[in-house]
């Protein structure tokens, strides 16, 4: 009686003792990877961050409390110890970070990727508007708090808006989509399987802006997207171009007034219906793509996938 045939493995271990598995299929590196180093990384590299930017603005001309360049400093730094994290977790695990990324997919469909985009931005705004406007009642304390966070600084100095363009448009493609898409989502799809990875980084990525719902669906939009190419560049693509639609209208219009945390609580209370509206019409959009592109069971991670393609036809491939 001859033996089953092993399948291609999938985000979850295949269970094949490891002496077999090394002859059978390229190493898995994010079975090594420990995303628990993330936390301590983000402590301690935060506080040396802190105090270096407090020795900088004694022995410089630097004023941290400028709001503008305290903002500016602020997210420089986070996304700093973020990047250090990422070049360490990569290299500690054998995890190449360029093939991690790869590279721009041939005959992407980008016109259709740029309508899905325009229904994920509005959707999040809807949702945000609903959120929002069950914080007003249920929490208005919280409400008051996300809106003095997300308060933007008045008549900022052009310095401070090239500065911002770049960390909104750029960095924070980048480093959040390599971070959440790229590392988090191939190594929690080894614990728990691909689905239950998409659905985790999604709500963490959207929990982590802000606006749970919202933010939460375009890193779910963005996950399938990199699922579906295989290349963070996809999402890196659209994560940046959501970033600058939403930036740049700020920078554009005149110098802001000081936000009126009462008058702007009442505004969304007024404006509920409409963000009801909105999510009606884009969320049946947004939920017909993800079930369509939702991975299977036997869904595997891109990673590892490459290196089964490129291993040619001695090892099975998912259908």
């Amino acid at each position: 009686m001859t033996e089953p045939f092993e399948p291609a493995p999938t985000g979850k271990p295949s269970g094949i003792p490891a002496e077999t598995r090394l002859a059978e299929e390229p190493r898995n590196p994010f079975e090594a990877l420990r995303t628990r180093t993330l936390i301590p990384w983000m402590i301690l590299g935060g506080a040396l961050l802190f105090a270096a930017l407090l020795l900088a603005s004694l022995v410089t001309p630097l004023n941290t409390d400028d709001p503008a360049t305290g903002q500016v400093a602020f997210m420089l730094s986070g996304y700093g110890v973020l990047l250090a994290w990422i070049v360490w977790a990569c290299r500690s695990s054998g995890i190449g970070l360029r093939r991690l990324v790869g590279r721009l997919p041939a005959r992407h469909n980008w016109l259709a990727t740029l309508g899905l985009l325009a229904v994920t931005m509005a959707f999040s705004i809807g949702s945000w508007q609903v959120f929002a406007r069950g914080l007003a009642s249920a929490a208005p304390g919280v409400l008051e708090f996300l809106l003095e966070a997300l308060e933007g600084v008045p008549d900022p100095p052009l310095a401070y808006k090239v500065a911002m363009v770049i960390v909104v448009a750029i960095l924070a493609p980048v480093i959040e989509e390599v971070l959440f898409r790229g590392i988090l989502l191939n190594r929690w799809a080894v614990k728990w399987g691909v689905g239950t990875s998409v659905a985790a980084t999604s709500i963490a990525f959207g929990l982590l802006h802000g606006n749970p719902v919202g933010i939460a669906m375009v890193g779910l939009v963005a996950a399938v997207l990199y699922l579906r190419t295989g290349s963070l560049v996809v999402p890196i693509a659209f994560h940046a171009a959501n970033n600058l639609v939403a930036t740049i209208p700020e920078f554009v219009m005149g110098p802001m007034e000081p936000m009126d945390v009462a008058a702007e609580i009442e505004e969304i209370r007024e404006a509920g219906l409409w963000g009801v509206a909105v999510v009606t019409a884009t969320l049946p959009v947004l939920a017909w793509y993800v079930r369509r592109y939702w991975p299977g069971r036997g869904a595997e991670i891109p990673y590892p996938a490459k290196d089964r393609r490129a291993a040619g036809p001695g090892i099975a491939e998912t259908p």
